[in-house]
């Protein structure tokens, strides 16, 4: 009797919380022509469902594609598959045959103990990313195509199978990025040649406006006179010379040889400290992530009632807190204090793809509103906790909120890179127009004018850190 050929691509997940994510990958799959079972698509190229998923696995899967994530990582269901391939690949003796791929920043030492020892592709990095890499292993370990599985058998199913709640329409859809614009650069830039009896490299918040050292020059946007008056000690500048920034940006040899690249590093670097600069001058707190790079936050008590407000520009106006708090309890049951999360937002200045910030979101914790926890596996811990029913919008809307609180409600914020080399900072994100749009009913919320989301619960939380 012959034994059929393993040419299944079976995806084990949670179900719903990893739905989005599997059903995604299944179709990405099928379009590339791999023979996919999920239980989301089922049909998807004539394949009915099976009574019998474990016989699936055992006589037909060549691959199990493991959706690791935190639900998964413990839910009976994707785990009882999971063994039953473990299980599968030691009988027949299959190399690689679990494949998992790792969706969400779930720290290694919480990892089922079944999936430590396999090398997961990693998909937190973008899907599209974690898709190629996937793409190439299955390519390389020679993974059968079946004619069934196509663009066009996957068209059909979306037709066919597709939800029927979602519907496209031939309506034009606003939608807000995380890019916010500076309305125009300085036009020039100095370096200034220094001497100081300081060998050492300077701390550069030293000085009163952003700089950075480049070898024996000193490079600002700020001219000599707005440094001269608060200088680092044993530190004197000798002559400036003063370069159009156009001409900076495309490298220059004289009074030093500056490549394009480094150029752009500078300009990025200087916007950077202004950034910080900005933001500690109206009362945000620092913190220090991985890499040392930097978000910004809000103290409980900082403003009223730890809300902001969302302009009325982008729909009906709405607070959004910035600051909250769970009660937590002991073991006993016993209120033991506060567990309080604080938005925040890191900023990456950009000069290639647009001019301005992009502001990338956050979430801290402390024990008492003001000094955030420093472990990290603690704070993933309460991230995941915390912002579980988090979607687009309430991210969207308290990043829009404090830029808004930045700006003073204003149509924009400035910062300063020297007297005379201010930018202005747009409180209004770059937006993109879709030709069509989708209208999903299910999704639909109703939200009250001037609707507002306050801080704390009003359940306490049994503190499980």
């Amino acid at each position: 009797m012959t034994t059929p050929a393993r040419t299944l691509l079976f995806i084990s997940h949670a179900n719903p919380e990893d739905n989005h994510f599997s059903l995604w990958l299944s179709l990405k799959l099928a379009r590339e022509g791999y023979r996919v079972w999920c239980d989301l698509t089922r049909l998807l190229g004539g394949e009915d469902f099976w009574a019998d998923i474990e016989e699936a696995i055992r006589t037909q899967a060549v691959k199990l594609i493991y959706v690791l994530s935190p639900s998964s990582n413990r839910k009976r269901g994707p785990l009882q598959e999971l063994q039953v391939g473990l299980s599968t690949a030691s009988t027949h003796k299959l190399k690689d045959f679990v494949i998992p791929l790792r969706i969400d920043n779930i720290p290694y030492d919480d990892i089922n103990i079944q999936l430590v020892r396999l090398n997961a592709i990693d998909f937190t990095q973008g899907w599209a990313r974690g898709l190629s890499t996937l793409l190439e292993k299955l390519e390389l370990d020679g993974v059968e195509k079946d004619p069934r599985f196509s663009p066009n058998s996957v068209t059909t199913w979306w037709q066919n199978f597709g939800s029927p709640s979602i519907s496209i329409v031939e309506t034009p859809e606003e939608h807000l990025s995380n890019w916010f614009p500076i309305r125009r650069l300085p036009e020039a830039i100095f370096l200034h040649s220094i001497t100081t009896t300081n060998k050492r490299v300077f701390d550069s918040r030293g000085f009163p406006y952003p700089t950075r050292q480049l070898q024996h020059l000193l490079v600002s946007f700020a001219c000599a006179d707005d440094l001269r008056h608060k200088m680092p000690v044993g530190v004197r500048i000798i002559y400036s010379h003063e370069v159009s920034l156009d001409e900076f940006m495309k490298g220059i040899v004289q009074p030093t040889l500056l490549m394009k690249r480094n150029a752009h590093n500078i300009v990025v670097d200087l916007l950077r400290q202004g950034w910080e600069r900005f933001t500690a001058s109206v009362g945000l707190s620092r913190h220090y992530l991985a890499q040392r790079s930097v978000v910004v936050f809000l103290r409980e008590g900082q403003v009223d009632r730890n809300v902001v407000s969302v302009p009325r520009e982008y729909g009906v106006s709405r607070r959004r807190a910035v600051v909250g708090y769970r009660s937590r309890k002991d073991s006993q049951g016993n209120v033991a204090g506060r567990r309080f999360w604080h938005f925040a937002i890191a900023a990456r200045p950009a000069i290639d793809t647009f001019i301005g910030y992009k502001l990338i979101p956050h979430l801290l914790f402390s024990d008492d509103g003001r000094n955030i926890w420093q472990k990290s596996a603690r704070s993933h811990s309460a991230r995941r906790s915390e912002s579980r029913n988090w979607w687009n919008p309430e991210w969207r809307d308290r990043t829009l909120g404090l830029v808004n609180w930045l700006a003073g409600n204003e149509q924009y914020f400035e910062v300063e890179l020297g007297s005379k080399a201010v930018i202005q900072v747009e409180r209004r994100p770059i937006h993109f127009i879709s030709p069509v749009s989708y209208v999903d009913p299910a999704s639909q919320q109703a939200h009250a004018p001037d609707s507002v989301d306050f801080p704390g619960s009003p359940e306490p939380e049994e503190d499980t850190e």
